[in-house]
């Protein structure tokens, strides 16, 4: 072991045993070390000391505890952080996978569908940041992480003390940002760069998972800067025919020199990547928004309506089958609801079901802002319930009389039939469970746990906690099971296959595991525990008063829309037994490929949609 790190080894012994280095790069070297208080290993990165010295302890402290305070699946947690010896350090979980790079250079091109989804999982992770305050500076394949296939950004923290050095830190010869993903006002040396310098440097990373080399290379640093500057990337569809025209536009406009040119966050270019009807006439020969539009309209029959008609896939099914009047067994019934209200379902969008099973109340997009619509199962029309405008994350009361949402930071009810939303409580997450005594149990904010208020009003008190230590993130998801003394909820953990599904006991507090792997589960009168797993529906046994699955789990759908990043998937099932369900092959995330000449000539490329 050499000085350095024998004198690190020695300032750390009390925390931290150092095993190995496992690599350096310009600003830090990150060590493998075992924690010798929770008996784990972790990877501790440590400051090159000339950049250490710029810093200062005292300006990296403060801004690593700002770091500390982001919570999201999708960026890599801090456990711990300081100043010993001359070295400045924090810990982070060691991951046990590659890095996006290490990806890149053993594939070079990535899957179109694989770099698409990393790009969205890594938007959502700078997005999250953005609105609290932060911007990474330095967005790169090297910073971000794959755990079982998941992107995890990493380095917010140096990212953020670095660039309060401000000119200091040309003393060290190092500079904050690398060339290839630099945005160009990054480049010009701006020090108050915003959320679209992150979404150039995203647009870079996408546009090298899609051909395998970044916008722009050079024999120097100066030569790269230059193009970066001066230059037009070439397009990705003349490097890489498959590449999807609305992901090569999404892609252009996320690389535009003007920031007001970029996308206005880093949740806008997700959106637009996953959005075939996305386009613009940036780029010679390029069709129109209108003229996108119009071909989706002709092709809405064959495809997916995703265009202009949200359609969703309802199931109604009884999960514990009925015998009719000769002893006979009825089998599920399942049939389509067109929800003709909806412009679209922007990403995975809620479904709600009333306990009667006979109103469908769902998420859609209209004129760019989140409505609810209601539709009866018994009529042909669906409406736009009154003063839902914005809505998050609804849910039901247990009557099914009334919605409870988040919007504006707030948690609110409303009536079914419309009206004035009605203020309860602080909520900047929403979903949530509405109990027959009014109780209503919901997270206050992303991981601040589960809360309980009263339908009526009143003060909110806390009911859980994440456990940082059992690396859990978020507390999300909750039902109230019938008795109203327990709630089921998920614990949820990154990657999602991490999560658990939890039952607590509101009288004493105890929590109790019920299902591994499993995300968002559901409560039916049938007596089983419906739960989601890997874009499918699994339903389990389970007994009410033991509080425990009894049986193995099966697969009662297997295509349903999920938020991979929160555990979110997009079905509801009602007191009556009807499972309502948006299946990912209508949620956008699938469609037909077809080659369109400069005469509007077309010609499938790929037999069947697909992802």
């Amino acid at each position: 072991m050499s000085a350095p790190a024998e004198r690190l080894a020695a300032a750390l012994a009390d925390r931290y045993r150092i095993e190995r280095e496992l690599g350096a790069g310009g600003m830090a070297t990150v060590w493998l070390a075992q924690d010798l208080r929770h008996n784990r290993r972790v990877a501790v990165k440590v400051l090159r000391p000339e950049l250490a010295a710029v810093i200062g302890a005292e300006r990296f402290l403060s801004e690593i505890t700002t770091t500390a305070n982001l919570q999201h699946p999708h960026i890599l947690p801090l456990f711990d952080s300081g100043a010993a010896d001359s070295f400045l350090y924090y810990v982070m979980p060691f991951v046990q996978g590659i890095s996006l790079r290490d990806r890149m250079t053993r594939e070079k091109q990535l899957p179109i569908a694989d770099a698409v989804r990393i790009a969205a999982e890594i938007a959502a992770a700078l997005d999250y940041a953005h609105r609290h305050g932060i911007i990474h500076r330095d967005i790169k394949p090297e910073n971000i992480l794959l755990h079982d296939g998941s992107a995890l950004v990493a380095d917010f923290g140096i990212a953020l003390a670095a660039s309060k050095a401000g000119t200091r830190m040309t003393e060290t010869g190092m500079s904050l940002g690398t060339p290839q993903y630099m945005s160009p006002e990054q480049a010009m040396g701006e020090r108050e760069l915003d959320a679209r310098s992150d979404v150039y440097a995203l647009g870079c990373v996408t546009y090298e998972m899609l051909t395998g080399e970044p916008p722009f290379s050079g024999p120097t640093a100066q030569a790269i800067v230059a193009k970066v500057m001066t230059a037009e990337p070439a397009e990705v569809t003349s490097l890489r025919k498959t590449i999807p025209p609305h992901v090569a536009d999404a892609v252009r406009t996320a690389l535009q020199k003007l920031p007001a040119d970029r996308f206005a966050s880093a949740a806008d270019f997700a959106a637009a990547l996953g959005n075939p009807a996305f386009g613009t006439a940036a780029a010679p020969g390029a069709r129109s928004p209108a003229s996108r539009l119009a071909v989706g309209r002709s092709r809405a029959a064959i495809v997916l309506p995703w265009a202009l008609v949200a359609l969703l896939a309802v199931t109604s099914l009884w999960l514990a089958r009925r015998g009719g009047a000769d002893g006979a067994t009825d089998g599920p019934a399942r049939f389509a609801a067109d929800l003709d209200q909806a412009q679209s379902l922007a990403g995975t969008m809620p479904v709600l079901l009333t306990p009667d099973g006979r109103t469908l109340v769902a998420t859609a997009v209209s004129g760019r802002r989140n409505v609810l619509l209601a539709r009866r199962l018994d009529t042909l029309g669906t409406r736009v319930i009154p003063g839902s405008e914005g809505a998050t994350r609804p849910f039901l009361s247990a009557d099914g009389r009334w919605v409870g949402f988040s919007v504006n930071g707030r948690l609110v009810k409303l009536p079914i039939e419309g009206g004035t939303p009605i203020m309860l409580a602080e909520s900047r997450w929403g979903g949530g469970t509405w109990g027959p005594d009014g109780t209503i149990i919901y997270p206050q904010s992303y991981q601040t746990g589960l809360w309980r208020v009263s339908a009526s009003g009143g003060e909110a008190r806390r009911l859980t906690v994440p456990d940082s230590a059992a690396e859990e993130l978020a507390h999300w998801w909750p039902q109230l099971l019938p008795g109203g003394r327990h709630v089921i909820f998920t614990a949820f953990r990154a990657p999602v296959s991490r999560a658990t599904v939890e039952v607590l006991d509101l009288e004493s507090g105890k929590r109790k595991v019920l299902v591994t792997g499993g995300v968002m589960a559901r409560y039916t009168a049938s007596g089983h525990l419906l739960f989601a797993r890997d874009e499918s529906i699994l339903a389990v046994p389970f007994d009410l008063g033991r509080l425990e699955v009894t049986g193995a789990p099966v697969v009662v759908v297997d295509d349903v829309s999920m938020n991979l990043s929160d555990g979110f998937a997009a079905y509801d099932v009602s007191a009556s037994g009807t499972l309502a369900v948006i299946p990912a092959s209508v949620a956008g995330t699938k469609f037909l490929l077809v080659e369109v000449d400069r005469n509007g000539g077309e010609r499938v490329v790929l037999g069947e949609p697909d992802r």
